[in-house]
């Protein structure tokens, strides 16, 4: 078979080349329009068929351009990287440096984010506009692809200060649709939303699940994704899947009110805890909808496991949150310990995944992939870094984390990268990073601690914002004579925290930054 990610789209565009594919602002986009450019942007990279296969970096979001990049990557064989245009221009520039892209397809933000180091980056090959593209070939069709040949890279935070690169196989994307097809049935009717961007990993489910399906994608405006309720009802959409602040915003805003969601069949949340208060209101704004809380890892193509709401709902105890779940079709999940042992329930331990969806690691990094995919009874498993437990019915409650990786509004975020920026501005290692604040178990920001003397926060959380994407940049920044350090020399971010709590009720800092909406 062909495991090339084009081809349900392409199989669309043959027997029913009319229906709706992509609804972007004021441009609707048939099945048959989208494979015709997907068709002509596969044989723009293959303008040269000696070359070898490699990466197209696509720094384009929310735009017929990125999905077109997309499609028409696979379809040429290569493997696309996604690149957010709103990512500070040193930050792409690393990113093209790492990459190496054979190609680069843009969009208008992306010329415009193509500037100074960035464009110095970036290959000699970029597609500017779709006028650059050669004609259609009727007869062209998606390069066949094998299993185990890359699908795509996403990068997440990297503790050493260094974004890495997870590298996903085809084989991923095949099991995740096969798997998400199983659950809920979709159909050429269903209209998905795509609150997520190209580079935060739930997109990989919204754009592929729904193209298997000859349904419709409606990517959100960034100007909705924190407010979507208009844009829901105007689109009809039966699909949507977004992080869970978008439904704790709109509960606190008392705008999910019952019945505002007639259209929805169903939601999924994924990306951070899911409070309970959050989705029965949810479930009562979308009366014909299942809601879903699932947890998901970049490493194993953006979902593993499943729970849905119930009567009565299945809480982690203490915190609030519904629980995450069971693994999905396709996915063996097991807690271990330290010494990868597997736990019995009701012992909290790493939560492992193995099967299909698990990447094939990551870029360049043979020492930190096998320590994170080892081999275990000739069985390959990703050690997720999550402190999970199983209860009695077999579902899975997520606890926190074992490591020093936290979430921020669904983006995954190391705390040592945040340090090691940290550290460069202010030019003393004596810096820390812990998350704040933190509402039912999700971050909203970053505070920063720092024993420099001559900078101010502002000047710190400027210099910050030419470095990382914006959601990485502390929110509050303290300057203290010391950083405490526990018995065992580590930083003590229990006594930082406490800091801020103590300071919690004084009157916020006019420079404080407001939570950040998944771009």
């Amino acid at each position: 078979m062909n495991f090339n990610f084009s081809e349900p789209m392409f199989r669309h565009a043959q027997c029913a080349g009319t229906r709706l594919a992509l609804s972007v602002g004021d441009q609707n986009v048939s099945y048959s329009e989208l494979a015709v450019l997907a068709q002509r942007t596969a044989a723009w990279l293959n303008r040269d068929p000696a070359r070898p296969r490699g990466f197209v970096a696509i720094l384009a979001s929310r735009s017929v351009e990125a999905y077109v990049g997309v499609l028409g990557t696979g379809w040429s064989g290569d493997a696309y990287v996604p690149i957010n245009p709103k990512l500070p221009e040193d930050r792409i520039a690393t990113l093209l440096e790492i990459i190496q892209p054979v190609a680069l397809i843009t969009d208008a933000g992306g010329r415009k984010a193509l500037t100074g180091r960035a464009l110095e980056a970036a290959p000699a090959l970029v597609l500017r506009s779709f006028d650059d593209l050669p004609a259609h070939d009727p007869e062209d069709r998606p390069r066949q692809m094998a299993a185990e040949d890359r699908a795509y890279m996403i990068f997440t935070s990297g503790s050493t200060g260094v974004p890495k690169g997870v590298v996903v196989p085809l084989r991923a994307i095949h099991s995740l649709v096969k798997g998400m097809q199983e659950v809920y049935g979709f159909g050429p009717h269903d209209r998905f939303s795509k609150a997520y961007n190209l580079s935060f990993d739930g997109s990989i489910h919204d754009m592929f699940t729904c193209w298997n399906a000859g349904a419709s994608l409606h990517p959100v405006p960034a100007r909705q994704l924190m407010a979507p309720a208009r844009f829901i009802q105007e689109k009809q959409l039966t699909m949507w899947t977004s992080v869970p602040s978008t439904a704790v915003f709109l509960e606190r805003m008392k705008l999910l009110q019952p019945g505002a969601f007639p259209s929805l069949r169903y939601t999924i949340f994924s990306g951070e805890p899911l409070p309970l208060r959050s989705a029965l209101a949810w479930q009562q704004a979308a009366p014909n909808s299942v809601v879903d809380n699932i947890l998901g890892h970049t490493e194993c193509c953006c979902f593993s496991t499943l729970e849905r709401l119930s009567d009565p709902p299945n809480v982690t105890p203490k915190l609030g949150l519904v629980a995450v779940g069971k693994p999905l079709p396709g996915f063996e999940a097991a807690v271990f310990d330290k010494d990868s042992k597997s736990l019995p329930p009701g012992q909290e331990g790493e939560l492992a995944l193995a099967g299909p969806q698990v990447a094939s690691g990551y870029f360049h990094d043979a020492e930190r992939t096998a320590a994170r995919f080892p081999a275990i009874d000739g069985k390959v498993w990703y050690r997720t870094g999550d402190l999970v437990v199983v209860d009695e019915v077999g579902s899975l409650h997520h606890l926190g984390r074992i490591d020093n990786q936290v979430k921020v509004l669904g983006h995954r975020i190391e705390l040592g990268e945040v340090e090691s920026q940290l550290a460069m501005i202010c030019n003393t290692d004596a810096v820390a990073a812990v998350a704040w604040p933190v509402d039912h178990g999700s971050a909203r920001g970053i505070a920063a601690f720092h024993c420099a003397e001559g900078l101010s926060a502002q000047e710190i959380r400027d210099k910050m914002a030419l470095r990382v994407p914006r959601y990485m940049v502390p929110q509050q920044v303290r300057c203290l004579e010391r950083i405490p350090l526990t018995e065992q020399g580590k930083i003590d971010r229990a006594s930082l925290r406490a800091l801020l709590e103590m300071a919690s009720d004084a009157e916020p800092s006019s420079s404080e930054l407001p939570p950040v909406a998944v771009p």
